[in-house]
This record gives C-alpha cells, sequence and structure tokens, in this order.
C-alpha cells in the first residue's frame, strides 16, 4: 500500500558535479520520474526532481495555477541545482519534456531530454478544448477512478482523476509558441518519442527534432512503448540510452 505522501514530494541523489534536473508530466508528480533518477544517480550524477506548482495536491489547487506556474517552479529547482553542479541537464517526461525545451530554448541548460513531450495530441479534439467545454470546470480522466495506481511492473503512479479544464487550455496555448521556440536551442538534445503512445501523436517527436536546427541532436523513437517510458518494463534501457547520450556530449 503506498501513500500518497510519499508519492508526491520531490527527492533529491546526491552524485558528482553533473546535476540532471528530473520534471514530471501534467496533473503526475515526482514518483513518475523516480526510477529514473535512482538508475541514473548510479551513475553518478546528482538528480533532483521538483513538485510542480499545484500538482500532488487537489484538482481544485491545480485550477489556480497555469503553464507559467509550472515552468517557474522547474526554473526555481534548476537555480537550486546550479548552486551544487558545474553543469545542468534537464529530462522531462510529457508536459515536462515540454517544459525542459522552453528552458533549454532559453539557454538555460547544457543539454536537454525530451521525453514523449506534447506538439500533438493523439486525439485531436484535446487541441479544441476550450471551444469543446464551454465552461465546464473540470473533466475526467477516461478510465481513471483512483489516483494512486499501481502498473504491471509494480511501480506506483499519482494524478489526478479529474483535470481542470483552465489548466489543461493553459498548457495547451504554451505548444505552438514553444515548438517555435525550438529554433534557439543551442545544446545537445535527445528526444525521445514512443510509437504506441496513446496520449501524444508519435509525429512530435519528429516535429520536435525538426524544429531544433543545431546538429548535436539524437533521436530515438521506441516501439511498443507507450506514453509512460520511464514506468516501465523498458525503463533501464532508457536510463541507459540516456547514459549514452550524456557520454557522447561529454557529461
Amino acid at each position: 500500500m503506498y501513500r500518497k505522501e510519499e508519492l508526491i514530494k520531490p527527492f533529491f541523489f546526491q552524485g558528482g558535479e553533473i546535476g540532471i534536473l528530473l520534471i514530471h508530466g501534467f496533473t503526475a508528480c515526482p514518483i513518475d520520474m523516480k526510477p529514473l533518477g535512482e538508475k541514473l544517480n548510479s551513475f553518478g550524477y546528482t538528480v533532483y526532481a521538483p513538485l510542480l506548482a499545484g500538482h500532488g495536491l487537489t484538482p481544485e489547487d491545480l485550477k489556480t495555477t497555469s503553464w507559467k506556474d509550472w515552468e517557474r517552479s522547474a526554473a526555481e529547482a534548476l537555480g537550486q541545482l546550479k548552486g551544487t553542479c558545474r553543469k545542468i541537464i534537464a529530462i522531462g517526461h510529457s508536459m515536462g519534456g515540454l517544459i525542459a525545451l522552453s528552458l533549454a530554448a532559453q539557454g538555460k541548460l547544457d543539454a536537454i531530454v525530451s521525453i514523449n513531450a506534447p506538439i500533438i495530441y493523439k486525439e485531436r479534439d484535446y487541441h479544441f478544448a476550450d471551444r469543446l467545454l464551454g465552461k465546464q470546470e473540470y473533466v475526467e480522466k477516461p478510465g481513471k477512478q483512483e489516483e494512486i495506481t499501481v502498473n504491471s511492473e509494480g511501480l506506483p503512479h499519482f494524478s489526478y482523476v479529474k483535470v481542470p479544464v483552465e489548466c489543461f487550455v493553459s498548457l495547451n496555448k504554451a505548444l505552438t509558441p514553444i515548438q517555435n521556440e525550438l529554433r534557439k536551442i543551442g545544446c545537445p538534445a535527445l528526444i525521445v518519442q514512443s510509437l504506441e503512445d496513446k496520449t501524444v501523436h508519435p509525429r512530435s517527436g519528429r516535429m520536435i527534432e525538426k524544429s531544433i536546427k543545431h546538429r548535436r541532436k539524437d533521436v530515438i523513437y521506441w516501439a511498443k512503448e507507450d506514453h509512460y517510458l520511464p514506468l516501465s518494463s523498458q525503463r533501464n534501457k532508457l536510463a541507459e540510452k540516456i547514459r549514452i547520450f550524456l557520454l557522447k556530449y561529454n557529461f
């Protein structure tokens, strides 16, 4: 039995002078990134995973926040990590990947890894939430009845059962501006996209790749995996692929 308090709290693993900032996804929390964080720390990296504003509490708390607040949470965590580390790599999953890409475009990172970051959703209607849902305050997640779930690997996941519509709209409004800023990224980038992703359209990975103009970029299209790759049976292989990428660029 897992307790909410255990799943939502930030974690920090001390390592060497290269720091890794792990950024979780929309309505989720740091536990999604913990298996990846533990493996990366075993390679010698210092790892920090913050809890983004409005997350890990209630949907009503999330409703008081927006994209700017979530990005600010990650930027503040980045600042803390810079106090102890010489170089910083951000690794983000889903919306966390989008935040990491945005921070990289602002020149705040030494390298970036995005995992299933959304540019296009698998469900086209998600892009029109502001029009389709009207004045509806919340929308229930299909098939989700409990905040805490355990996957087939025995790994826990926490996320809200319902989503504040205005928060999802805020996330949607960030997609195109961030895509337009990706050309400014000048640090090494690894783009990871699951080909069986049921949340983010696999074309998102290709669009991110094309939008980043410099040559120091690697792309991995992961066959037979869904959106939650960091919690899948492939999680250790994912960590190894990230390590290979980091070593390639001397991190």
